[in-house]
């Protein structure tokens, strides 16, 4: 070639995988990884003595159970790409090189805005290829659309970034471009918005405080007393450890919402005439029960300053209230708290979220990858050179019974109230009006049992959301999932198949004095 003319740059399969085919030569590869630590996996490939792939290679594979007599998988299948969440993960990876002799790897200058990267293509019906671009009608959203010339980019087509892995083959530094190929997109999802976001019913924070605060407080004073001596000093030390966390709660809640409230109760001054928080004020003077007997807001003030103690229960929180047999009406502390808190203002109109890819993800759409080099300093005369197409593909959805299945080991939480208290509640159930009219029909569990249903009352008609928290719903269903499968077995006797437990060895705990 004349002095000063540059070579020819195109994009091979990776070199450990050349062989004397020439389509093969041209496509990239896709590589199949089985573990978290696959860069250190590609890596430790790539420094033996001779860097081998070819067990790499993505390929189909299968991991559900068949019946007896099932026939094994025909081959030649299209690969199936699964989701990290199974336990895969897969590499796009090529080499950039110089159409001469030896085919020496082109270098990539970034201070002259040179790039790599790759495209994820979509296959139509007919084998056409689209690409990820903006939709003409709407710049805000992305569409599939006809990618024309498959060999060059879209305007505004999304790409994905390559990165360089160095590697010695036959003495001579080589280089490898890869990257992790996208098997899920991102959804953008409003619904943590709409939780925080008042509705034209209400505040949710009076819903949070009503959780947190005045239904706990209605559950300790329908506790009945016990039958013997022993049984009611237990229940009267389970109502004194809750009632630490009740007022720690209401603490919480009043520092949160109410600030102006919380520093007019820490500096015992009552709030100006006509503060919306003025009656909370006055009925948080009722005083307690228990050995430190005074009013709710020297309580919660004392639950705070001693929340330490409180969470390590050690006894030194110097609280030991006895809310169970407050005199306190729980339906005035409910209205004076939804009087404080008061309607919250109309949030501000929030910008539209931009969407992201969907990808199709039921194992029917077909998908290539092309590899891209862009030198956008060249202007036309230098364009984008894209590679060869993948090897065709589909996505596993997130249950699939194909898919392989990662070992989980889940440790339930500690049963203690200040155990589970450490836990946040992210979890949201919405139920609406119709759904809790259907529930209230169940009159109680007995008269359910009988065939007995009242009728559905004449209720304020109100959406509700009712919080949780992860690892507490998760002892919850472990402990009713125990139940069914110990009813289950007295009919059916493969429960050792659904339950292995192994027995850990730990020491006992010292006596205590």
């Amino acid at each position: 070639m004349t002095a000063g003319v540059p070579h020819l740059v195109q994009w091979v399969t990776p070199l450990p995988l050349w062989s004397a085919s020439p389509a093969a030569m041209q496509a990239p590869a896709l590589l199949r990884f089985e573990t978290d630590r696959f860069m250190e996996e590609l890596q430790a490939a790539l420094a033996a003595k001779v860097p081998d792939l070819s067990g790499f290679v993505a390929r189909w594979e299968s991991f559900r159970e068949r019946y007896p007599g099932e026939p094994d998988d025909p081959p030649g299948l299209t690969p199936k790409l699964y989701q990290p969440a199974h336990g895969r993960f897969y590499l796009v990876a090529a080499s950039l090189v110089c159409r001469q002799v030896g085919l020496p790897d082109r270098a990539v200058d970034p201070t002259r805005s040179e790039s790599v990267s790759f495209v994820l293509r979509r296959l139509d019906p007919a084998g056409d290829e689209e690409g990820w671009v903006a939709d003409p009608a709407d710049a805000t959203k992305r569409v599939w659309s006809a990618a024309g010339d498959p060999t060059t980019l879209a305007p505004g087509e999304d790409t994905f970034p390559l990165f360089p892995i160095r590697f010695t083959a036959d003495g001579r530094g080589r280089r490898l471009l890869v990257g992790l190929v996208p098997t899920s997109s991102r959804e953008t999802f409003e619904s943590a918005a709409a939780f925080a976001a008042p509705d034209a019913e209400g505040n949710p924070f009076v819903a949070e405080a009503r959780a947190r605060v005045v239904d706990p407080y209605r559950a300790l004073r329908a506790m009945q007393p016990g039958a013997t001596s022993e049984i009611e000093k237990a229940e009267e030390d389970q109502r004194r450890e809750a009632s630490q966390f009740l007022l720690l709660d209401l603490a919480d809640v009043l520092q949160a919402r109410l600030p102006a409230l919380w520093k007019a109760i820490g500096d015992g001054a009552p709030p100006a005439a006509g503060d919306p928080g003025g009656d909370l004020y006055a009925l948080l003077g009722t005083g307690t029960e228990g050995p430190s007997a005074r009013s709710w807001r020297s309580a919660a003030v004392a639950a705070w300053n001693g929340a330490a103690h409180i969470f390590k229960g050690d006894g030194q929180s110097g609280v030991h209230d006895d809310l169970g047999l407050g005199t306190l009406d729980p339906d005035a502390l409910d209205a004076a708290l939804a009087k404080a808190l008061g309607p919250l203002p109309a949030p501000a109109a929030a910008a539209a979220p931009t969407p992201v890819p969907k990808l199709e993800a039921r194992g029917q759409t077909l998908y290539v990858l092309r590899c891209v080099y862009q030198r956008p300093r060249c202007g036309p005369l230098r364009p984008a050179v894209l590679s060869q197409p993948s090897a065709r593909f589909t996505l596993a959805p997130f249950f699939d019974a194909d898919a392989p299945g990662r070992p989980i080991r889940i440790v339930l939480p500690d049963p203690s109230i200040a155990s589970l208290r450490r836990f946040k509640k992210n979890v949201g159930m919405v139920t609406n009006a119709a759904l809790r009219k259907q529930m209230a029909r169940v009159a109680g569990l007995d008269d359910a049992m009988k065939g007995n249903f009242s009728a559905p009352g004449s209720g304020i008609a109100l959406d509700e959301i009712c919080t949780f928290s992860i690892p507490i719903i998760t002892l919850c269903a472990f402990i009713v999932l125990m139940i069914f499968l110990i009813l289950l077995n007295l009919a059916f006797w493969w429960l050792p198949f659904l339950k292995i437990c192994f027995p850990i060895l730990k020491p006992a705990p010292p006596p205590s004095s």
